[in-house]
């Protein structure tokens, strides 16, 4: 069966899913926008039938069968639930949403409906992220005991675009310091506590962070930053070894792994550059199998992220 697919948004993002889609074999019948010129131009760009000038009117064509939320952040969570009431399943793009009770109250939704809901985490899913895991699990390294990472990239502080936006959500924590909280998360363990010191961009939203936590047998320590480009790599090691994410960690071309500073294995991860593909992948295998949450992620890994990206933004915002 051809899973029929529409798209809120028309960024960069929903253009980059549009080809996952396909080569997964699903379809897009749908794209809306608040702009409808944007939307018919985007229509056009990928042959897909149909395009509106409102967002949720793409669930008004009987024809769709998930949806791919790629709106602005402030609108995740509206467009999410706006999804769930029709009883249409959904893939959510990063953040969930902009704290934890709109979260809470989307899935909660989506419990109650019976509804399948994702986050658009594409790490988790990522063929480098897996191998890590494995190595771990095989006690490569031990233990882990201590994870470093940053995501660092260089943007304008232009206060129309969403980076800097404060009413779209933006933020450098809500944008990319997301992926390094959520690989601290997924390989240490919930934070039981943080600290958190940042600089605000002249819109008054996160422009970077710098973060130490603590898990329950590590710590981590990572940056974020749209004002300098740094870079994106990260390193979790233990007592036997080190394993390294190469830029891009979120999608890792190659694992090093060092034992006493020497490397006993470069991996070239097979499949990274298949992308987007693993996340459009898992909703089909999800759907297929008649279930409400990703095992690979969940709900309560929504959560756990959120909750932290919730308190870190405190601390900033307060400091």
């Amino acid at each position: 069966m051809v899973l029929r697919w529409a798209i809120m948004g028309t960024g960069g993002i929903a253009a980059a899913l549009v080809p996952a889609i396909v080569a997964e074999g699903g379809s897009v019948v749908a794209v809306g926008s608040a702009d409808v010129d944007r939307a018919a131009s985007f229509a056009r760009t990928h042959d897909i039938p149909r395009h509106h000038g409102r967002h949720h009117h793409v669930l008004e064509g009987g024809d769709v069968d998930v949806v791919y939320i790629a709106t602005t952040n402030e609108r995740h969570h509206l467009d999410a639930m706006a999804c769930v009431e029709a009883g249409v399943p959904v893939l959510v793009e990063k953040p969930f949403a902009m704290d934890l009770s709109r979260v809470n109250g989307v899935l909660a939704g989506a419990a109650a409906r019976g509804v399948f809901v994702m986050e658009a985490m594409w790490m988790r899913l990522q063929p480098g992220f897996r191998a890590v895991e494995e190595r771990i699990a095989a006690g490569a390294i031990g233990e882990p005991t201590t994870l470093t990472a940053h995501f660092s990239i260089s943007r304008p502080v232009d206060p129309a675009r969403r980076w800097f936006a404060p009413e779209l959500g933006g933020g450098a924590l809500l944008d990319v310091g997301i992926y390094p909280l959520t690989l601290a998360i997924a390989l240490l363990g919930e934070p039981t506590e943080a600290r958190a010191l940042g600089t605000l961009a002249s819109t008054g939203v996160d422009a970077q962070l710098a973060v130490a936590m603590r898990h329950p047998r590590a710590l981590s320590s990572w940056s974020c930053s749209f004002v300098s480009d740094h870079g994106v790599e990260a390193v979790v090691g233990g007592p036997d070894g080190s394993l390294s994410l190469q830029h891009p960690f979120q999608n890792t071309p190659r694992v090093v792994h060092r034992v006493d500073g020497g490397i006993v294995e470069d991996l070239e991860v097979v499949g990274a550059e298949l992308g987007y593909r693993y996340e459009v992948r898992e909703v089909h295998r999800c759907l297929a199998d008649g279930l409400q949450q990703s095992p690979m992620v969940t709900w309560e890994h929504t959560r756990q992220v959120q909750r932290w990206l919730d308190a870190l933004r405190d601390q900033v915002a307060g400091s």
